[in-house]
Protein backbone atom coordinates (compact mmCIF):
# COMPACT_ATOMS: atom_id res chain seq x y z
CA UNK A 1 0.00 0.00 0.00
CA UNK A 2 1.24 3.54 -0.88
CA UNK A 3 2.32 5.82 1.83
CA UNK A 4 2.72 9.54 2.46
CA UNK A 5 5.81 10.53 5.13
CA UNK A 6 5.55 12.87 7.82
CA UNK A 7 7.84 15.32 5.61
CA UNK A 8 5.55 14.53 2.44
CA UNK A 9 2.70 15.53 4.47
CA UNK A 10 4.37 19.35 6.22
CA UNK A 11 5.85 20.27 3.36
CA UNK A 12 3.46 18.92 -0.45
CA UNK A 13 0.60 18.85 1.18
CA UNK A 14 -0.40 21.65 2.60
CA UNK A 15 -0.44 25.63 1.65
CA UNK A 16 -2.21 28.76 1.91
CA UNK A 17 -3.52 28.32 -1.65
CA UNK A 18 -4.27 25.64 -3.97
CA UNK A 19 -4.65 25.73 -7.65
CA UNK A 20 -5.97 23.37 -9.98
CA UNK A 21 -4.31 23.93 -13.28
CA UNK A 22 -1.31 25.24 -14.62
CA UNK A 23 -2.13 26.50 -18.15
CA UNK A 24 -1.93 30.10 -18.51
CA UNK A 25 -4.06 31.33 -15.73
CA UNK A 26 -3.18 29.17 -13.21
CA UNK A 27 0.33 30.18 -13.07
CA UNK A 28 -0.50 33.46 -13.75
CA UNK A 29 -2.81 33.18 -11.00
CA UNK A 30 -0.15 32.22 -8.56
CA UNK A 31 2.43 34.78 -9.84
CA UNK A 32 -0.28 37.26 -9.40
CA UNK A 33 -0.41 36.19 -5.43
CA UNK A 34 2.86 35.44 -5.03
CA UNK A 35 4.26 38.55 -6.25
CA UNK A 36 2.03 40.87 -3.37
CA UNK A 37 2.19 37.92 -0.33
CA UNK A 38 5.56 36.90 -1.22
CA UNK A 39 5.85 34.10 2.13
CA UNK A 40 2.34 32.39 0.53
CA UNK A 41 2.66 28.96 -0.04
CA UNK A 42 0.84 27.99 -2.36
CA UNK A 43 0.68 24.96 -4.81
CA UNK A 44 -0.37 24.37 -8.23
CA UNK A 45 -1.53 20.73 -9.58
CA UNK A 46 -1.52 19.82 -13.08
CA UNK A 47 -3.33 16.71 -13.90
CA UNK A 48 -0.99 16.75 -16.86
CA UNK A 49 2.46 16.06 -17.56
CA UNK A 50 2.08 18.91 -19.47
CA UNK A 51 -0.62 21.69 -19.36
CA UNK A 52 -3.47 19.42 -20.46
CA UNK A 53 -5.60 22.49 -22.17
CA UNK A 54 -4.82 24.70 -24.48
CA UNK A 55 -1.85 26.37 -23.21
CA UNK A 56 0.71 24.56 -24.54
CA UNK A 57 -1.18 23.49 -27.59
CA UNK A 58 -1.89 26.83 -29.26
CA UNK A 59 -0.99 28.94 -32.32
CA UNK A 60 0.74 31.64 -30.47
CA UNK A 61 -1.57 34.56 -31.64
CA UNK A 62 -1.17 37.91 -29.52
CA UNK A 63 -3.93 39.23 -31.29
CA UNK A 64 -7.18 41.26 -30.41
CA UNK A 65 -10.28 40.09 -32.40
CA UNK A 66 -10.49 40.32 -36.28
CA UNK A 67 -12.99 42.64 -37.49
CA UNK A 68 -15.57 39.84 -39.04
CA UNK A 69 -15.13 37.99 -35.52
CA UNK A 70 -15.89 41.76 -33.57
CA UNK A 71 -18.75 42.62 -35.47
CA UNK A 72 -20.07 39.23 -34.84
CA UNK A 73 -19.70 39.22 -31.38
CA UNK A 74 -21.33 42.79 -31.31
CA UNK A 75 -24.49 41.18 -32.25
CA UNK A 76 -24.77 39.00 -29.04
CA UNK A 77 -23.24 41.50 -26.69
CA UNK A 78 -23.43 44.89 -28.18
CA UNK A 79 -20.40 46.96 -29.55
CA UNK A 80 -19.85 49.02 -25.82
CA UNK A 81 -18.86 45.36 -24.66
CA UNK A 82 -17.00 44.41 -27.47
CA UNK A 83 -14.82 47.25 -26.82
CA UNK A 84 -14.14 46.87 -23.51
CA UNK A 85 -13.24 42.77 -24.23
CA UNK A 86 -10.70 44.10 -27.04
CA UNK A 87 -9.34 46.97 -24.13
CA UNK A 88 -9.04 43.78 -21.98
CA UNK A 89 -7.46 42.14 -23.95
CA UNK A 90 -4.76 44.73 -25.03
CA UNK A 91 -4.31 44.84 -20.99
CA UNK A 92 -3.56 41.51 -20.53
CA UNK A 93 -1.06 40.68 -23.17
CA UNK A 94 0.80 44.03 -21.69
CA UNK A 95 0.97 42.37 -18.35
CA UNK A 96 1.79 38.96 -19.82
CA UNK A 97 4.80 41.22 -21.44
CA UNK A 98 5.62 43.47 -18.81
CA UNK A 99 5.88 40.52 -16.76
CA UNK A 100 7.80 38.13 -18.66
CA UNK A 101 9.82 40.16 -21.08
CA UNK A 102 9.32 40.40 -24.45
CA UNK A 103 12.56 38.14 -25.08
CA UNK A 104 11.96 35.10 -22.73
CA UNK A 105 8.23 34.51 -24.70
CA UNK A 106 10.18 35.85 -28.32
CA UNK A 107 7.19 37.81 -28.87
CA UNK A 108 6.96 40.26 -32.07
CA UNK A 109 4.51 42.97 -33.44
CA UNK A 110 3.99 41.37 -36.38
CA UNK A 111 1.11 42.77 -37.43
CA UNK A 112 -1.80 40.67 -38.93
CA UNK A 113 -4.20 40.14 -41.37
CA UNK A 114 -7.97 39.28 -42.20
CA UNK A 115 -8.91 37.44 -45.79
CA UNK A 116 -11.99 38.33 -46.44
CA UNK A 117 -14.28 36.77 -49.49
CA UNK A 118 -17.91 36.17 -50.01
CA UNK A 119 -20.44 37.18 -47.32
CA UNK A 120 -18.05 38.42 -44.71
CA UNK A 121 -16.40 41.38 -47.46
CA UNK A 122 -19.96 43.25 -45.56
CA UNK A 123 -17.27 43.91 -42.83
CA UNK A 124 -15.91 46.34 -45.02
CA UNK A 125 -18.95 48.57 -44.23
CA UNK A 126 -17.82 48.84 -40.74
CA UNK A 127 -14.48 49.45 -40.08
CA UNK A 128 -14.44 53.14 -40.09
CA UNK A 129 -16.89 52.73 -37.26
CA UNK A 130 -14.18 49.79 -35.32
CA UNK A 131 -11.50 52.34 -36.13
CA UNK A 132 -13.45 55.30 -34.21
CA UNK A 133 -14.26 52.98 -31.46
CA UNK A 134 -10.76 51.36 -30.89
CA UNK A 135 -8.68 54.83 -31.73
CA UNK A 136 -8.90 55.19 -27.35
CA UNK A 137 -7.17 51.77 -27.05
CA UNK A 138 -4.59 51.32 -29.57
CA UNK A 139 -3.50 55.05 -29.87
CA UNK A 140 -3.62 54.81 -33.81
CA UNK A 141 -6.08 53.05 -36.61
CA UNK A 142 -6.74 49.51 -35.66
CA UNK A 143 -7.42 48.52 -39.04
CA UNK A 144 -6.65 49.33 -43.47
CA UNK A 145 -7.34 47.88 -45.98
CA UNK A 146 -4.48 46.21 -47.56
CA UNK A 147 -5.88 44.34 -51.50
CA UNK A 148 -2.96 45.58 -53.42
CA UNK A 149 -0.68 42.73 -51.19
CA UNK A 150 -3.39 39.91 -52.06
CA UNK A 151 -1.14 39.08 -54.70
CA UNK A 152 2.18 39.97 -53.39
CA UNK A 153 1.83 37.23 -50.77
CA UNK A 154 0.53 35.10 -53.40
CA UNK A 155 -3.04 34.10 -52.05
CA UNK A 156 -5.70 31.77 -53.57
CA UNK A 157 -8.40 33.42 -56.32
CA UNK A 158 -10.86 33.11 -53.67
CA UNK A 159 -9.69 36.32 -51.74
CA UNK A 160 -11.09 39.56 -52.35
CA UNK A 161 -10.12 41.70 -50.32
CA UNK A 162 -7.11 41.70 -47.68
CA UNK A 163 -7.74 44.20 -43.94
CA UNK A 164 -4.26 44.57 -42.39
CA UNK A 165 -4.01 44.80 -38.38
CA UNK A 166 -0.92 46.59 -37.94
CA UNK A 167 -1.12 45.65 -34.07
CA UNK A 168 -1.27 42.58 -33.49
CA UNK A 169 1.42 39.83 -32.93
CA UNK A 170 2.88 36.50 -31.90
CA UNK A 171 4.58 34.45 -29.20
CA UNK A 172 6.52 31.29 -28.91
CA UNK A 173 4.04 29.61 -27.23
CA UNK A 174 6.44 26.85 -25.73
CA UNK A 175 8.76 29.36 -24.38
CA UNK A 176 5.90 31.55 -22.84
CA UNK A 177 4.63 28.90 -20.77
CA UNK A 178 8.10 27.56 -19.95
CA UNK A 179 8.43 31.13 -18.64
CA UNK A 180 5.76 31.00 -16.91
CA UNK A 181 6.51 27.78 -14.80
CA UNK A 182 10.10 29.16 -14.12
CA UNK A 183 8.93 32.23 -13.23
CA UNK A 184 6.34 30.93 -10.29
CA UNK A 185 9.05 28.54 -9.34
CA UNK A 186 11.41 31.36 -8.94
CA UNK A 187 8.60 32.80 -6.64
CA UNK A 188 8.50 29.81 -4.19
CA UNK A 189 5.28 28.33 -5.82
CA UNK A 190 5.64 24.55 -6.05
CA UNK A 191 4.04 22.74 -9.24
CA UNK A 192 3.32 19.33 -8.99
CA UNK A 193 2.78 17.94 -12.62
CA UNK A 194 0.88 14.56 -13.03
CA UNK A 195 -1.77 15.24 -10.20
CA UNK A 196 -5.18 15.05 -11.34
CA UNK A 197 -7.70 16.25 -8.99
CA UNK A 198 -10.94 14.21 -8.46
CA UNK A 199 -12.64 16.44 -6.19
CA UNK A 200 -12.87 18.78 -3.35
CA UNK A 201 -14.36 18.99 -0.03
CA UNK A 202 -14.86 22.39 1.31
CA UNK A 203 -14.80 22.59 5.48
CA UNK A 204 -15.30 25.69 7.71
CA UNK A 205 -11.75 27.29 8.08
CA UNK A 206 -10.16 25.06 4.86
CA UNK A 207 -10.41 22.84 1.48
CA UNK A 208 -9.07 19.88 1.13
CA UNK A 209 -8.10 18.35 -2.37
CA UNK A 210 -7.87 15.02 -3.23
CA UNK A 211 -5.90 13.92 -5.99
CA UNK A 212 -4.63 10.21 -7.07
CA UNK A 213 -0.88 9.32 -7.63
CA UNK A 214 0.16 6.80 -9.10
CA UNK A 215 2.61 6.12 -7.10
CA UNK A 216 1.58 8.07 -3.94
CA UNK A 217 -2.31 6.58 -4.06
CA UNK A 218 -4.45 9.44 -2.80
CA UNK A 219 -3.18 12.18 -2.11
CA UNK A 220 -4.89 14.78 0.46
CA UNK A 221 -4.00 18.67 -0.13
CA UNK A 222 -5.16 20.58 2.93
CA UNK A 223 -5.19 24.64 2.12
CA UNK A 224 -6.70 27.88 3.94
CA UNK A 225 -8.58 28.37 0.12
CA UNK A 226 -8.32 26.87 -3.74
CA UNK A 227 -8.96 28.47 -7.05
CA UNK A 228 -9.83 25.98 -10.17
CA UNK A 229 -8.37 27.45 -13.12
CA UNK A 230 -9.00 24.53 -15.63
CA UNK A 231 -11.00 26.61 -18.19
CA UNK A 232 -12.03 24.28 -20.89
CA UNK A 233 -12.34 21.97 -17.96
CA UNK A 234 -14.35 23.57 -15.13
CA UNK A 235 -17.59 20.83 -15.44
CA UNK A 236 -15.38 18.10 -14.47
CA UNK A 237 -14.92 19.04 -10.54
CA UNK A 238 -18.54 19.86 -10.38
CA UNK A 239 -18.00 23.82 -10.50
CA UNK A 240 -20.58 26.48 -10.73
CA UNK A 241 -19.63 27.98 -14.05
CA UNK A 242 -21.46 26.94 -16.60
CA UNK A 243 -19.11 26.00 -19.75
CA UNK A 244 -18.26 23.86 -22.35
CA UNK A 245 -15.01 22.83 -23.83
CA UNK A 246 -14.04 23.16 -27.49
CA UNK A 247 -11.44 21.49 -29.53
CA UNK A 248 -8.92 23.44 -32.09
CA UNK A 249 -7.00 21.19 -34.17
CA UNK A 250 -3.78 22.36 -35.86
CA UNK A 251 -1.46 21.29 -38.67
CA UNK A 252 2.49 22.88 -39.10
CA UNK A 253 3.73 22.16 -42.43
CA UNK A 254 7.60 21.09 -42.70
CA UNK A 255 9.77 24.04 -43.91
CA UNK A 256 8.99 25.89 -47.26
CA UNK A 257 11.93 27.21 -49.40
CA UNK A 258 10.05 30.38 -48.99
CA UNK A 259 7.22 32.11 -48.27
CA UNK A 260 6.22 35.54 -49.48
CA UNK A 261 4.47 36.90 -46.46
CA UNK A 262 5.34 36.97 -42.64
CA UNK A 263 2.84 37.28 -40.16
CA UNK A 264 -0.55 36.46 -38.29
CA UNK A 265 -3.57 36.31 -40.41
CA UNK A 266 -7.49 34.88 -39.82
CA UNK A 267 -10.45 34.32 -41.92
CA UNK A 268 -13.76 33.37 -41.44
CA UNK A 269 -14.81 35.20 -38.29
CA UNK A 270 -11.90 34.01 -36.73
CA UNK A 271 -12.57 29.85 -37.12
CA UNK A 272 -9.16 29.60 -39.28
CA UNK A 273 -5.77 31.26 -38.38
CA UNK A 274 -2.47 30.92 -39.67
CA UNK A 275 1.05 32.00 -39.34
CA UNK A 276 4.86 31.49 -40.22
CA UNK A 277 7.52 30.05 -37.78
CA UNK A 278 10.02 30.52 -39.62
CA UNK A 279 9.01 29.05 -43.58
CA UNK A 280 6.72 26.80 -41.61
CA UNK A 281 2.86 27.36 -42.51
CA UNK A 282 0.82 26.90 -38.61
CA UNK A 283 -2.46 26.46 -39.43
CA UNK A 284 -5.58 25.43 -37.46
CA UNK A 285 -9.22 26.11 -37.04
CA UNK A 286 -12.43 25.15 -38.41
CA UNK A 287 -14.55 24.61 -35.13
CA UNK A 288 -17.35 25.45 -37.23
CA UNK A 289 -17.58 23.09 -39.37
CA UNK A 290 -18.36 20.65 -36.22
CA UNK A 291 -19.57 22.48 -33.62
CA UNK A 292 -21.16 19.27 -31.99
CA UNK A 293 -18.35 16.99 -32.32
CA UNK A 294 -15.68 19.86 -31.63
CA UNK A 295 -17.43 20.47 -28.34
CA UNK A 296 -15.94 17.75 -26.41
CA UNK A 297 -12.68 17.89 -23.98
CA UNK A 298 -11.29 14.38 -26.66
CA UNK A 299 -7.73 15.54 -27.43
CA UNK A 300 -7.65 14.12 -31.30
CA UNK A 301 -8.11 15.01 -34.68
CA UNK A 302 -10.34 14.14 -37.05
CA UNK A 303 -10.74 13.68 -40.71
CA UNK A 304 -13.31 16.48 -41.52
CA UNK A 305 -11.54 19.20 -39.97
CA UNK A 306 -7.70 18.17 -41.21
CA UNK A 307 -8.99 17.37 -44.65
CA UNK A 308 -10.88 20.96 -45.26
CA UNK A 309 -7.68 22.64 -43.16
CA UNK A 310 -5.51 20.87 -46.50
CA UNK A 311 -7.68 22.11 -48.71
CA UNK A 312 -7.50 25.78 -47.96
CA UNK A 313 -3.82 25.42 -47.19
CA UNK A 314 -3.19 24.38 -50.84
CA UNK A 315 -6.17 26.65 -52.73
CA UNK A 316 -5.44 29.64 -50.40
CA UNK A 317 -2.66 30.15 -48.42
CA UNK A 318 -0.15 28.86 -50.65
CA UNK A 319 -1.86 27.68 -53.82
CA UNK A 320 0.72 25.44 -56.48
CA UNK A 321 3.70 25.18 -53.35
CA UNK A 322 4.72 21.69 -53.16
CA UNK A 323 3.81 21.29 -48.98
CA UNK A 324 4.32 18.37 -46.90
CA UNK A 325 2.77 18.04 -43.31
CA UNK A 326 5.18 17.47 -40.20
CA UNK A 327 2.63 17.54 -37.06
CA UNK A 328 -0.85 17.45 -36.88
CA UNK A 329 -2.63 18.34 -32.73
CA UNK A 330 -5.57 19.51 -31.33
CA UNK A 331 -5.99 21.60 -27.73
CA UNK A 332 -8.96 21.97 -25.83
CA UNK A 333 -10.37 25.93 -25.14
CA UNK A 334 -13.33 26.96 -23.05
CA UNK A 335 -16.00 28.42 -24.15
CA UNK A 336 -19.16 29.78 -22.20
CA UNK A 337 -22.29 32.17 -23.28
CA UNK A 338 -22.32 35.44 -23.14
CA UNK A 339 -18.48 35.40 -24.07
CA UNK A 340 -16.81 37.14 -21.25
CA UNK A 341 -14.57 36.42 -18.76
CA UNK A 342 -16.36 35.64 -15.19
CA UNK A 343 -15.00 34.24 -11.74
CA UNK A 344 -17.08 32.69 -9.22
CA UNK A 345 -16.82 31.61 -5.61
CA UNK A 346 -18.70 28.37 -5.56
CA UNK A 347 -18.34 27.70 -2.19
CA UNK A 348 -17.34 29.94 0.94
CA UNK A 349 -13.20 29.09 0.08
CA UNK A 350 -13.25 27.55 -3.39
CA UNK A 351 -13.21 30.59 -6.40
CA UNK A 352 -13.36 28.94 -9.99
CA UNK A 353 -11.95 31.40 -12.50
CA UNK A 354 -13.00 31.30 -16.61
CA UNK A 355 -12.76 33.63 -19.32
CA UNK A 356 -10.87 33.19 -22.37
CA UNK A 357 -13.18 32.10 -25.35
CA UNK A 358 -10.38 30.97 -26.97
CA UNK A 359 -8.38 34.36 -26.47
CA UNK A 360 -6.19 33.42 -23.71
CA UNK A 361 -3.04 34.41 -24.66
CA UNK A 362 -4.37 37.85 -24.28
CA UNK A 363 -6.88 37.21 -21.49
CA UNK A 364 -5.42 35.32 -19.68
CA UNK A 365 -2.82 37.60 -17.22
CA UNK A 366 -5.65 39.95 -16.64
CA UNK A 367 -8.37 37.08 -16.02
CA UNK A 368 -5.76 35.99 -13.01
CA UNK A 369 -5.27 39.23 -11.62
CA UNK A 370 -8.98 39.82 -10.93
CA UNK A 371 -9.33 36.01 -9.17
CA UNK A 372 -5.80 37.35 -7.09
CA UNK A 373 -7.72 40.31 -5.56
CA UNK A 374 -10.94 38.16 -4.78
CA UNK A 375 -8.29 34.99 -3.25
CA UNK A 376 -5.77 38.29 -1.56
CA UNK A 377 -9.65 39.53 0.37
CA UNK A 378 -10.45 35.73 2.12
CA UNK A 379 -6.84 35.74 3.45
CA UNK A 380 -6.41 39.20 4.26
CA UNK A 381 -9.64 39.18 6.49
CA UNK A 382 -9.33 35.78 8.48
Amino acid sequence: MATVSFWEQEEFLRADVCIVGAGIIGLSLAAELLESQPALRLIVLERGSLPTGASTKNAGFACFGSPTELVRDATTLGIERVCQLVEQRKRGLDLLRSRLGDGAIEYEQCGGYELLWGKHTRVLDHLDELNVLLRPIFGSTYVRRADERIAIFGFGQAVEHLLELPHEGRIHTGRMMRALLGYVASRGALVLSGTPVERIETEQRSVTLIARSPTAGELRFRARSAAVATNALVPALGGCIRARPGRGQVLITEPLERLPWDGVFHFDEGYFYFRNVGTRILFGGGRNLDFEGETTDELAITERIQTQLEEYLHSVIVPGAPVQIAQRWAGIMGFREPALPVTAWCSERVLQVFGCNGMGVALGSLVARDAAGELATLLLHE
